[in-house]
């Protein structure tokens, strides 16, 4: 039991120290190493053991004429037996082929004692054969030895601590006989021997760590072979990108199943396919390739990125290939790896994209983006151009259209518009919209002023007809301003510029019209551009100032109330009348803030006047789409202390387009306020009947155009003479404008119309002469001999 615990012991050392001459193996497969150790070991089992019992005989056979001849033979059976053992023990393992396949280090240390034990039996040969024997048995023993240390080394050459437990014995046996000797001979033997030892130990240790080396590079490329393998099967399960390789030919190799189901077909189908064949087109490729994909193969070159179309199904799809090319052992051209994806979604969606950075979702027509680069267009590098010109184009009146009906309707409208206008150009020009209500065409052929200006006013002429909407019929009209370059302009800028200038200069000149570009429109603009700037001031500077026409009942001509009206006190221009500014307030977004200021002024005046005395207020339309109106008017009344019923506010039949529900509710509310409600301008605009009982109105004001043509034309007296009569059908006030002569004022009587309003009765004054104003009528009635009653109604007022 010492014995064998000493020579465990001894191993153990003799493992360690070698082990410190060996690679290091990573814990996770070091059983496996010592399998692999032990299975190179076991092939050459059967040879060794045949080895040591040949051997062996043959030394007994060489000692049988020698006094050792019963030493030799119970040695030769001893070692014949422990390899018979040894083979037995072989055929065993091969039988059971165990599933295992590592070692563990206990494992080969007992492999390691199993062969020292054998080396050991070789070791004792020297003491048993050498002594007393010839010098022929002696070199028969050392070749023998030095024979088995080469067989045994190179049997167990990966197992470096088995080797060395094999030889070292035969080895040290062999040197303390040789050395001992005195022999010259035999001392040179064990020199040989001592190198031949050196030389088998060194070369089992190199060739050991080139094994594990070995195993364990193999283990790491098996482990990085079955990452690549899992991260491509991840990548072709969870990506929208697939693998494809083709040969040196261009005939696919390789195809994974994504790619076959992106081209509609069954793998087998495309192995074996040239790329060619597969119908793609080059669609799209980085700078510097080839221009077919037959040829950017021909290239041998790596590319990335590159579009191809393809025919799937019927339909264009888009392929986007990546790749680089594959080269065999020598260097030869090998083929294409690489990867790709159906881009065909994202290609549609960047048209899509595309489309809508350069035409109107709305409308379809190219935006205000492909308007610039389509005027752009029209000059070269140097800043030339051959000619070209701009029209722009509103709609006029589309805001009350849109605030009024909604949204919905003004954008059919647009759509409408924009279909009209399109069918009018032709391909006379490209038609665009610039955004809301504007659009612009640029004409580049026919630039003839004749021309420009039959397009112009067929393109108004189209606007102006009639819309039938989702059951509405709208009229607009439309403005048109033109420039032509290069005669009004150098650049594109300028050109669009002074376009936009003859535009603002038709709406100006009364809307429905277009406007070729002067030179003069430009001073024209800066004015009405210093105009616009005077007016944002014109309120904090307490520059807006009211006049006020009076309104006179028509039987006893007394003085029921007074009409407020805006002037504007200009420092340098003077007193600027309404017709001057007042659209352009609109145009500005300033009318509301004028108008509440207005309502404020004009019943803060009227507070102080005597009852019943009234005060009539225009309201702008866009004082209705703002939304306060209500509170507007509720405040201005609570601030004044203005009885609700001496005030009257006047409403243009354009608002009753806006037939919206918010309208009528606004009107409604302001009836429930306690305050009159008036019809201005009736006859002019979109008059209906239905207007008359859908809202609550109190009077209708009968237009000055009407009055000053109704003594020469009876149809237009007929007119008057109806809406007189409908009036007191549906217990309306009447009022007449314009009045200017007493001929007018006595037929207008004798239709029995309730109010007058015209210079014959007084032109606007401003509020320090209503007193004055007032005391003069006061003295006419008295002249003219009133009655009880009209001395009555004039002591009031």
């Amino acid at each position: 039991m010492r014995q064998t615990s000493a020579v465990s012991e001894t191993i153990a050392r003799v493992a360690a120290l070698v082990s410190r001459h060996l690679p290091a193996v990573p814990e996770a497969m070091a059983g496996r190493v010592r399998f692999e150790q032990l299975a190179s070991i076991q092939r050459l089992t059967p040879v060794m053991m045949v080895a040591n019992i040949v051997n062996a005989q043959l030394v007994f056979l060489a000692g049988l004429g020698g006094p050792h001849r019963l030493t030799l033979l119970v040695w030769a059976g001893v070692v014949t037996a422990y390899a018979v053992l040894g083979l037995y023990g072989w055929l065993s393992a091969r039988r059971r082929k165990s599933a295992k396949n590592t070692v563990s280090a206990r494992g080969a240390r007992r492999v390691a004692m199993q062969t020292g034990l054998l080396g050991a039996l070789w070791g004792v040969l020297p003491y048993v054969a050498l002594r007393d024997a010839g010098t022929q048995m002696s070199m028969l023993i050392v070749a023998l030895t030095a024979g088995m240390i080469g067989t045994g080394s190179f049997a167990l050459l990966t197992l470096p601590m088995a080797a060395l437990a094999y030889t070292t014995p035969l080895v040290v046996g062999s040197l303390l006989v040789l050395l001992t000797s005195h022999d010259p001979i035999l001392l040179a033997l064990a020199g040989l021997l001592i190198f031949c030892y050196l030389v088998v130990g060194l070369s089992c240790l190199s060739h050991a760590k080139v094994f594990v080396d070995r195993l364990v590079a193999g283990d790491e490329l098996e482990r990085q072979k079955q990452v690549v393998s899992l991260l491509l099967s991840d990548f072709e399960e969870g990506s929208s990108d697939w693998l494809w390789e083709v040969d040196a030919t261009g005939a696919l190799t390789y195809v994974s199943e994504r790619m076959a189901e992106a081209a509609g077909v069954s793998r087998d189908d495309l192995l074996g396919r040239v790329v060619g064949g597969l119908d793609a087109r080059m669609a799209e490729a980085p700078e510097g390739l080839a221009s077919t994909l037959a040829g950017l193969l021909a290239d041998q070159k790596a590319f990335r990125d590159v579009v191809v179309s393809v025919t799937v199904g019927g339909e264009i799809h888009w392929w986007a290939l990546t790749a680089k090319p594959i080269h065999d052992l020598d260097g030869v051209f090998a083929g294409f790896r690489g990867v790709g994806a159906d881009v065909t979604q994202a290609r549609k969606d960047q048209e899509r994209i595309t489309r809508l950075a350069h035409y109107d979702v709305l409308t379809g027509l190219p935006n205000r983006l492909s308007f610039l680069q389509a005027l752009g267009g029209a000059w070269d590098g140097k800043g030339q151009t051959s000619g070209c010109a701009v029209l722009c184009l509103d709609l006029d009146h589309f805001k009350g259209v849109n605030d009024s009906l909604g949204h919905p309707i003004g954008d059919a409208l647009l759509v409408e518009a924009a279909g009209r206008l399109r069918a009018c150009v032709g391909e006379a020009g490209i038609v665009t919209r610039l955004g809301g209500d504007e659009f612009a065409v640029v004409v580049q052929g026919d630039l003839e002023p004749s021309a420009l200006g039959a397009l112009a006013q067929a393109i108004v002429d189209a606007l102006a007809l009639p819309y039938a909407l989702n059951d509405h019929h709208v009229s607009i009209g439309a403005s048109v301003g033109i420039a032509v370059a290069p005669a009004d302009a150098d650049d594109a800028d300028t050109l669009l510029k002074n376009a936009d200038l003859a535009l603002y200069r038709a709406k100006g000149d009364g809307r429905g019209a277009y406007r070729f570009f002067e030179a003069t429109m430009d001073v024209w603009a800066q004015e009405r551009r210093a105009l616009e700037i005077d007016l944002r001031s014109a309120l904090r500077n307490d520059e807006l100032k009211l006049f006020f026409q009076p309104l006179i009942g028509a039987k006893g001509h007394e003085i029921t109330g007074f009409e407020a009206l805006l002037r504007w006190q200009h420092p340098r221009r003077g007193l600027v009348g309404p017709d001057d500014f007042i659209e352009c307030a609109e145009q500005w977004g300033l009318i509301c803030k004028i108008g509440e200021w207005v309502l404020h002024e004009a019943c803060r005046q009227a507070a102080a006047w005597p009852a019943p005395l009234k005060v009539a207020v225009n309201l702008s339309p866009n004082q209705f789409a703002a939304g306060d109106l209500v509170d507007q008017v509720r405040t201005a009344l609570r601030e004044s202390g203005l009885e609700p019923s001496r005030l009257e506010l006047e409403i243009t039949e354009g608002l009753l387009l806006r037939d919206t529900a918010g309208t009528l509710d606004q009107l409604r509310a302001l009836k429930d306020l306690g305050v009159r409600i008036a019809m201005d301008d009736f006859g002019t605009g979109y008059s209906s009947l239905a207007y008359l009982w859908r809202f609550p109105f109190d009077k209708i004001k009968i237009d000055r155009t009407f009055v000053a043509e109704m003594s020469g034309n009876p149809a237009i007296a007929d007119i008057l003479r109806t809406i007189t009569l409908l009036g007191r059908t549906l217990n309306l006030e009447v009022t007449a404008e314009g009045v200017e002569t007493a001929e007018q004022a006595s037929i207008l009587e004798d239709m029995r119309c309730d109010h007058f309003q015209g210079y014959l009765f007084g032109r606007p004054m401003p509020i320090a002469d209503i007193p004055g104003y007032l005391l003069e009528n006061m003295a006419q009635q008295l002249r003219r001999g009133p009655t009880g009653d009209d001395v009555a109604q004039a002591a009031v007022s």
